[in-house]
């Protein structure tokens, strides 16, 4: 085999690994793994505008600060109303989480966006937050 085709298979199988290991959700899941739960009620006319953010920037500082993004919802219908962010994070544990938002909320990056992205008003009235464990019967996420 030569060379150039080693480092292209190589690369090909690497590539292939990290995709694999992305694509099982369950991957360091232990008994200490919270679920972070959290309602973002919004100023009206803010939805898309945190959505922009979240979607362009605020997503990989958390993935940088050890935060995995679960999923993003915004209500369709029922009782919260369309002006709402629903998401869910996943942490090591609860230590971990609040460690990870501790660094969050003083990180340069953050904290210029935050500024940046907020000057005309704050996008979030109202936040809820609710920490969430799996029960011993449900598909690991």
């Amino acid at each position: 085999m030569t060379r150039r085709k080693l480092l292209k298979s190589s690369a090909a199988l690497t590539l292939a690994g990290a995709l694999a290991a992305e694509a099982q959700p369950s991957a360091g899941i232990t008994p200490d793994t919270v679920y972070e739960l959290r309602i973002y009620h919004l100023n009206p006319g803010k939805l898309p505008l945190i959505l922009n953010r979240f979607r362009t920037r605020e997503t990989k500082i958390f993935t940088r600060l050890g935060m995995h993004c679960v999923a993003f919802w915004t209500p369709i219908d029922g009782e919260l109303p369309t002006e709402t962010l629903v998401y869910l994070l996943r942490h090591k544990s609860r230590e971990a989480a609040r460690a990870a938002w501790d660094a969050f909320g003083k990180d340069p990056e953050w904290v210029a966006l935050k500024a940046e992205s907020e000057k005309d008003g704050a996008f979030v009235n109202k936040h809820d937050i609710t920490f969430l464990k799996l029960t011993d019967f449900s598909p690991a996420i």
